[in-house]
């Protein structure tokens, strides 16, 4: 489904033979908000929700140099396309959490995001110079507190941090200060390490993915 013009203002989703879940669940991937990094890194996690009975839409979004606000405008409004009556989670993998975030903060229909090795604190994230300034890359000039999800707490949607002890991609680091910072600012919230690197988040075969499935309970089923 398009929602824009634009080649990449496109949503998929993926319909279960029989749905058992209440509500819908968005994929929204991540990559540095690079142009390279696409919403096929999804499919095999809205692929395995589907299969699971629960309804899931897979987001591609602008990404590139200065998106921080085409980001949140376009996932805005393929969120107006989930038709499904109950509970919005997001599943944000990496730079995707921090959309995820930034979405869940500005749509009240959104009640839980699930984070995925999630890069929650940009200031940090800016200041550590990952993967090549990226963060200054997406900013261009854009404020970072208007985009950085620790400076939109707290919020509505709960905030599930889920991140891997052996991450080299985004440090543990950025997971514990969110935690520390949802805590502080009373975002409703939980923290949980796991082993395992950047990516395993994003293998439905991997012991980490089932976790992010079990967090869909109770709020789903």
């Amino acid at each position: 489904m398009h929602y824009g013009a634009h080649p990449d203002q496109q949503v998929r989703f993926y319909e279960p033979e029989r749905t058992t879940a209440r509500g819908a669940v968005m994929i929204i991937h991540g990559g540095y908000w690079r142009e390279k990094y696409t919403s096929g890194l999804g499919v095999p996690l809205a692929e395995d929700l589907a299969a699971r009975g629960i309804p899931a839409y897979n987001l591609e979004y602008r990404r590139g140099p200065g998106s921080a606000a085409k980001m949140l405008a376009d996932a805005r409004l393929a969120l107006g396309l989930v038709k499904e009556e109950g509970p919005i989670t997001l599943i944000g993998h990496s730079a995707g959490a921090q959309l995820a975030c930034v979405l869940a903060a500005h749509d009240a229909r959104v009640s839980q995001v699930i984070s995925q090795a999630g890069v929650l604190d940009l200031e940090t994230a800016q200041r550590l110079k990952l993967s090549g300034s990226a963060v200054d890359e997406m900013l261009a000039g854009a404020p970072l507190g208007a985009c950085n999800p620790v400076e939109l707490w707290p919020m509505h949607a709960r905030v599930v941090i889920f991140h891997g002890r052996d991450d080299g991609d985004v440090p543990v680091r950025i997971a514990r200060i969110a935690a520390q910072k949802a805590a502080a600012l009373g975002q409703e919230h939980s923290f949980s390490l796991f082993a395992g690197d950047h990516y395993t988040w994003i293998d439905p075969h991997s012991s980490q993915w089932a976790a992010c499935v079990r967090a869909l309970s109770p709020l789903h089923y």
